[in-house]
């Protein structure tokens, strides 16, 4: 009957180190939470989207399509340009900022006649943009 208490008390006691030495990693590993200011300024972040979806001829979602969205300049400011590349459903989302801003929307895929759409974005709004890119006639 001893031998049965020794071995519940030596597994109560390994348990309870290993609980200790994870609450140790995990604390190490997120840190300390977030102060009530930090989360309140994070979630007053605001931004605008731009969403772009690309089909090709017949209306297939076209993966792989490169965009570019392109700040239209004001004031004899220097262009601004990001790049990315639609997912498999032909879509990206651009984060960008809440000033009323003009922006140049360009996709462009190999063998596919390439486009631009300008679009004018301000506020916390969701703007989407489709394209529909033809094949390259080949002449």
């Amino acid at each position: 009957m001893r031998t049965k208490r020794r071995k519940k008390t030596r597994i109560t006691s390994r348990l309870a180190s290993l609980a200790w030495a994870l609450a140790a990693l995990f604390s190490q590993m997120y840190g300390p939470a977030a102060s009530a200011a930090e989360k309140k300024a994070k979630a007053a972040e605001s931004y605008g989207l731009i969403a772009v979806t690309v089909f090709r001829e017949p209306g297939f979602a076209l993966p792989g399509a490169e965009l570019t969205l392109t700040l239209a300049p004001t004031g004899g400011g220097a262009k601004q340009k990001r790049k990315a590349t639609s997912d498999a459903r032909g879509e990206y989302v651009f984060r960008v900022p809440v000033q009323a801003q003009r922006y140049s929307v360009g996709v462009s895929a190999k063998g596919l006649v390439p486009q631009e759409k300008m679009v004018q974005a301000e506020g916390e709004q969701r703007i989407d943009v489709t394209f529909l890119l033809a094949a390259e006639s080949k002449q």
